[in-house]
């Protein structure tokens, strides 16, 4: 039986490539995520987030590794979690706040940072591109609605930004941030597009407002020209110097003398700042500064050059999730002696950077992010990649689904769900050295759909489910 139910799961997304390494380490994501799923008497069934430390539920994270096992096909299993993560959230919160991470007793640890909300919000309407339920969207709207206001009731100043901690556990880092930002916009692009279905035209045109406003906002005051990239957060002068001399201390603690001097220059020239008002700066190189380019935000131009930006804060295994961590030997990640999250080259940073790429016209340099994580696939656990690469953390991580599938189906074999419209969309964007390919057995609402690419030919076939 159990032969069986993997078969059944290879075979779902079935993918053929050139790059046999990564195939392999495509299809053991697949089987990763169905080891991680716990079903709980009297809680219930979703995906835990990684063995052996976090064998229970977060919110954030599967806003992350839901939309990987979409687009691979294990829809019952994403619903599940989904109704988990929404019954714990409402247990300690009556206000739409999705919470961050939950033990299997079902006792709530962190109510939900502010990235946590958004990004679930833009993942619900992910579940109804891929499945077209529609008595899921109108049970779900009203609670995405109160999830909204929420996030705006934590704006402390009124100017559209949401005060407070996103993803990034960095001591002090609780201002505005890019990544609430960034989500908070495709938080409200998503909300428009479920009020169209819902036939609410005033509410689709509120969120539209929203979420273009945000838009323009992210490529004006967000963007930091003289770095080439998105801000870190916007904070004001006197905060920002606070940051910055924590900053400092961290990059000297664990001997990262380029850092330290560069932090240096930053501070010198926000200390000759003449007023106090909030604005954006580029202090760690976060993996979050990213953000504008996975959901497609940022304007191409900018996007070119933050991108640019971003391969300057990688090792052979991925990105640092922290771009001031960066180590300039050559396989730093492969001699700590103890484990810390300091210093960390982790997956998700890696396949959002994968996915921003090949978002803007880069299959190719997308491709060689994945690789990046295919140098940590079965380093140490066979079969398995670790949280933080190569081998520190979970032996086995929910999110390296959303990581490695995504950016293959979504992007480089473009599939488009629109099953509440019976429709799908292919947009291939494929690497230059993927001449012969195949992606079998997707399933897009009640059909399955198979993609084959021979040198410049596309064949798509399609079946009922």
């Amino acid at each position: 039986a159990k032969l069986q139910r993997y078969e059944s799961i290879k075979q779902t997304a079935n993918l053929t490539i050139p790059d046999k390494s990564i195939q392999e380490m495509y299809t053991w994501t697949k089987y990763n995520t169905d080891w991680m799923m716990r079903e709980v008497p009297e809680q219930g069934r979703g995906l835990s987030a990684g063995i052996p430390d976090y064998p229970w539920w977060f919110g954030t994270d599967n806003a992350y590794s839901l939309q990987g096992l979409l687009a691979t096909g294990q829809h019952e299993e994403v619903k599940a979690t989904i109704d988990l993560i929404i019954k714990l959230s409402e247990a300690v919160n009556d206000n739409g706040r999705i919470m961050h991470e939950a033990s299997t007793n079902g006792v709530v640890f962190n109510p939900g940072n502010l990235n946590t909300t958004p990004y679930f919000i833009h993942l619900l309407w992910k579940y109804y591109e891929w499945t077209g339920d529609q008595a899921f969207l109108e049970e779900v709207f009203p609670k995405v609605q109160k999830g909204l206001n929420w996030l705006e009731s934590q704006d402390k100043d009124g100017n559209g930004y949401p005060d407070g901690a996103g993803m990034m556990e960095i001591h002090g880092l609780h201002s505005e941030m890019i990544d609430v930002v960034s989500y908070a916009q495709a938080a409200y692009s998503a909300a428009a597009k479920m009020a169209e279905q819902l036939h609410d035209h005033e509410r689709q045109e509120m969120y539209d407002q929203k979420a273009n406003w945000l838009k323009d906002q992210i490529n004006t005051d967000w963007w930091v020209e003289h770095s080439n990239s998105y801000a870190d957060f916007r904070a004001s002068r006197a905060e920002t110097l606070e940051l910055i001399d924590d900053a400092i201390v961290r990059a000297d603690t664990i001997n990262k003398p380029w850092a330290v001097d560069e932090l240096e220059r930053v501070k010198s020239q926000v200390g000759r700042l003449r007023d106090n008002r909030v604005q954006g700066f580029v202090v760690h190189h976060n993996w979050v500064v990213n953000t504008p380019m996975e959901l497609g935000i940022a304007d191409s131009a900018k996007a070119e050059k933050a991108l640019k930006t971003g391969e300057q804060y990688a090792s052979k295994y991925g990105m640092y999730v922290t771009g001031i961590d960066r180590d300039e030997s050559t396989d730093a990640s492969s001699k700590w002696e103890v484990f810390s999250y300091v210093g960390a080259v982790m997956t998700l940073p890696t396949g959002v950077q994968a996915i921003a790429e090949v978002r803007y016209g880069n299959p190719d340099k997308s491709l060689d992010y994945l690789k990046m994580l295919a140098n940590g696939f079965s380093h140490a656990l066979p079969g398995s990649m670790y949280e933080v690469s190569p081998d520190y953390g979970m032996i086995c991580q929910a999110w390296n689904i959303y990581a490695v599938g995504t950016p293959i189906i979504e992007h480089y074999f473009g599939v488009k769900p629109m099953a509440y419209e019976k429709k799908v969309v292919i947009e291939p964007n494929f690497p230059s050295s993927w001449e012969n390919v195949k992606l079998e057995n997707i399933r897009v609402g009640e059909n399955v759909i198979s993609i084959e690419k021979k040198g410049d030919e596309i064949l798509v076939s399609q079946k009922l489910d």
